[in-house]
Order: C-alpha cells, then sequence, then structure tokens
C-alpha cells in the first residue's frame, strides 16, 4: 500500500488540497472575467468557485499516472485504494472548508469544497466513458462552460449550474454530492473500460 501511495503520489495531492482551501478565502472576492452570453453581463465566476478545479485535476492525474494494465491485473485491492483515496480526499476537503469558513466567517470554503467533489466527480465520469485524457479537459471546462452559458437574466444562475450556486444551495450539493457518488463508482465498483486516449491491441 505504501507503494501504491508513492506512485499516486497522495501526499502532494493533499499537500495541493490544503494550500487552495486555505487560499480560498484570500481570493473570496476577486472573480475570474468571464463573459455570460445568455446573461448580458461580463461579472465573471468568482475565482474561489474555480480554484478547486486544480486540486481535482491533480487527483485525476494521480489515479491516471499508473497504467490502468496495472490496476487491473493487481492482486492487491487496488479498487479499494482508489475508493479509499476519493473518500478521504472527500473528509479532508470538507474538514479544511469547516476550518477556513470559521476562522475567515465566510461560507465561500464550504462552496470551494462542494465544488471540488463536483468538479472530481465530473472528471471521474467523463474519462471513464471516454478515456483519461478527457478527465482533467472536462473539469477545465465545468466552471467555464458555466459561467459562459449558466447565467440567466439578473446575473442568477440556472438550477444546473451547480459550481455558482452559494454554499447554501440545497441543489449545488445535492449534484455534487451525485456527481462524486458516480464518479468513485465509476472508478471502482463498475467493469473497466478501454483507455480511449491508448490505441487498441492489434
Amino acid at each position: 500500500m505504501n507503494w501504491w501511495h508513492r506512485a499516486h503520489t497522495t501526499p502532494l495531492i493533499a499537500a495541493a488540497l490544503a494550500a487552495t482551501m486555505l487560499l480560498v478565502p484570500l481570493v473570496g472576492g476577486s472573480v475570474l472575467p468571464i463573459p455570460s452570453l445568455l446573461a448580458g453581463t461580463s461579472a465573471g465566476i468568482p475565482v474561489a468557485l474555480v480554484l478547486p478545479a486544480i486540486p481535482a485535476a491533480l487527483i485525476l492525474h494521480a489515479l491516471n499516472r499508473v497504467p490502468r494494465v496495472y490496476d487491473t491485473t493487481a492482486v492487491r485491492p487496488v479498487a479499494s485504494y482508489q475508493a479509499g483515496m476519493l473518500a478521504a480526499t472527500a473528509l479532508l476537503a470538507i474538514a479544511l472548508g469547516l476550518g477556513a469558513a470559521y476562522a475567515a466567517d465566510s461560507s465561500m470554503p464550504l462552496a470551494a469544497a462542494r465544488n471540488l467533489f463536483g468538479y472530481l466527480g465530473t472528471g471521474l465520469i467523463v474519462q471513464y466513458f471516454v478515456g483519461h485524457l478527457y478527465g482533467p479537459l472536462a473539469v477545465a471546462l465545468v466552471p467555464v462552460l458555466c459561467a459562459l452559458i449558466g447565467l440567466g437574466p439578473g446575473g442568477r444562475p440556472y438550477p444546473w449550474t451547480w459550481p455558482l450556486h452559494e454554499a447554501p444551495s440545497l441543489i449545488a450539493a445535492a449534484a455534487s454530492l451525485l456527481l462524486l457518488a458516480g464518479g468513485i463508482a465509476a472508478t471502482t465498483l463498475l467493469a473497466p473500460q478501454r483507455d480511449a486516449s491508448r490505441p487498441a491491441a492489434a
């Protein structure tokens, strides 16, 4: 198991996640200038809601560092290791989000932790179906697409635009948890699909 943690750089992931959650209160008022195509405004999206995409992409990269054939043919319970890593990441994000929210007296860290779940779940599901190369790409595209077409008149986010909702939003929380649960199931429980980023064997 120690070899698995080293191969998947779990200490680096924990450090990146901690640094991201510490940065969230510091950039709470900053906005990424992405114009909305539907809301008629150029307010953009809060940087704090986009930052979790960075550790989410790092987690996907760490899971993909070892060739799939090694995981699918390993004698050790690799699926359990992966599920444990993802669950531990979620718990760490919640703990850091609660701590940062209390220290900064702001709900933005909780929204960032929620978005981490959604970004990670989206990436896991995408790369399960279309290949490992596209998981991190999907994570990067989600906040951009939400900012472009996810705001309605007056700048209010549509119900499906979970990354842009405020922390108390039950819809956003449910969507993020469902995406993460689906991603974990696709990665650990369902039969592995052929990695579309690798050529098929002759």
